[in-house]
């Protein structure tokens, strides 16, 4: 077969052209230490690549969330922390003003006491990370509670689904006694008496027939038409209201929640009402038993007037909101470990996840050298040959 010399130097500028492209590429990769450069380099292996660096991806946004809700129940469970040794001081102050052993004076100071630990317990209940309020559920751009009225009802035949509304401002428990007996909003009046400084003085006022809003200085309560109120004897068995501070729970009623695992979500934040109770805007009634900031409430008044009997009537019902305190801190506590073992085991996954990302992209630097120093020497070996090639001429053969 005759060669032309048209084909000796096509395929000696072939294997040159080859043989300094496998030089270049393998410069590029000591250069960028990868081989996975372009998807050309491997088509398979990029596939692989985008697929590891995909699931590298959101398993670092899943251990994100682990942090993120680490910090939000490590922050809550410490708040509760400090509600517990509140409550506890709480406990104690309840249990001396149960006896008849202190004064009213002496009951008194318990009240304003007591109504700094109420203050202190709103602080917590309204506590916040960076700007996330912790304890608002899903609302967790604004508060959790607001400071309000309630009222304390010392009669059995009237629950707070009778109290339509308590309005004005009360630094001090105002006590509001029935001098008659009657029907709220009927057709006869009916007059009672209100103290705003534990009962040392009275001032007598009427409710007009018709009228539902028993005013007592700053404050008013206003009761549902056709509510039966009873005279007060002297003995405690009539109908006595006490307007004293309370809590409003302004939250959301759902807590908000990320996603930890492909199927998997944890709870970040807690539904306020569960944990310190208080009262609902939306019907103006205090949360179920047990409330706490409602039965502290109650004992504020019941201090702040004298009321031994009154005191040691809550303290069953403030164990019970106690240990529910206790319970939702508990709560936290197991959440927070979820949080903290499930980003240990993403951790653990990802790190391997981008070992095999490394695995496909990254070159041997040994092997490497190697292959670069062998392509180099081909090289050479190829382009002095076709130099040889390209010199020769017709005159060789003369």
């Amino acid at each position: 077969m005759r060669i032309a010399t048209s084909q000796i130097y096509t395929a000696s500028l072939k294997n040159l052209n080859k043989s300094l492209s496998n030089v270049m590429t393998l410069n590029m990769m000591t250069t960028t230490q990868k081989k996975l450069n372009a998807p050309s380099d491997d088509p398979s292996g990029a596939a692989l690549s985008m697929q590891l660096r995909s699931y590298s991806g959101t398993l670092s946004m899943y251990e994100e969330n682990c942090g993120l809700s680490a910090n939000y129940l490590a922050t809550a469970g410490s708040a509760l922390q400090q509600g517990s040794e509140i409550l506890t001081n709480v406990s104690e102050l309840a249990e001396q003003a149960s006896t008849e052993t202190y004064t009213a004076e002496q009951l008194e100071s318990m009240g304003i006491e007591l109504r700094q630990n109420m203050d202190s317990l709103f602080q917590i209940s309204n506590t916040k990370l960076g700007e996330n309020y912790l304890f608002a559920g899903n609302d967790i751009e604004n508060s959790a509670y607001e400071k309000t009225l309630g009222v304390t009802i010392d009669d059995p035949a009237l629950t707070h689904a009778d109290v339509v509304s308590v309005d004005g401002e009360a630094p001090y428990t105002v006590q509001i006694q029935m001098l008659e007996s009657g029907t709220v909003g009927g057709a006869d009046d009916l007059d009672y008496q209100y103290s705003t400084d534990g009962g040392e003085t009275w001032q007598t006022a009427t409710l007009a027939a018709g009228d539902t809003q028993i005013v007592a200085g700053d404050a008013s309560i206003t009761l549902a038409t056709g509510t039966a109120v009873v005279a007060e004897d002297g003995t405690g068995s009539g109908t006595n209201l006490y307007i004293r501070p309370a809590y409003e729970y302004v939250g959301a009623s759902e807590n908000l929640s990320v996603a930890i695992g492909e199927n998997s979500t944890l709870e970040i934040t807690s539904v306020g009402s569960t944990v310190f109770g208080g009262t609902d805007p939306a019907t103006g009634q205090p949360y179920a038993e047990p409330n706490l900031f409602e039965i502290m409430g109650d004992m504020v008044a019941y201090m702040e007037t004298g009321n031994h009997a009154g005191v040691a009537s809550c303290i069953e019902t403030f164990t019970d909101g106690y240990e529910q305190l206790l319970q939702r801190d508990a709560n936290i506590g197991t959440r927070q470990n979820t949080a903290d073992n499930t980003k240990t085991a993403i951790s653990f996954t990802n790190d391997r996840t981008i070992s095999q990302v490394s695995f496909v992209e990254d070159a041997d630097a040994t092997q490497l050298s190697v292959e670069l120093a062998q392509a180099e020497a081909i090289y050479e070996t190829i382009l002095r040959t076709t130099n040889s090639v390209f010199q020769l001429n017709l005159t060789n053969y003369l």
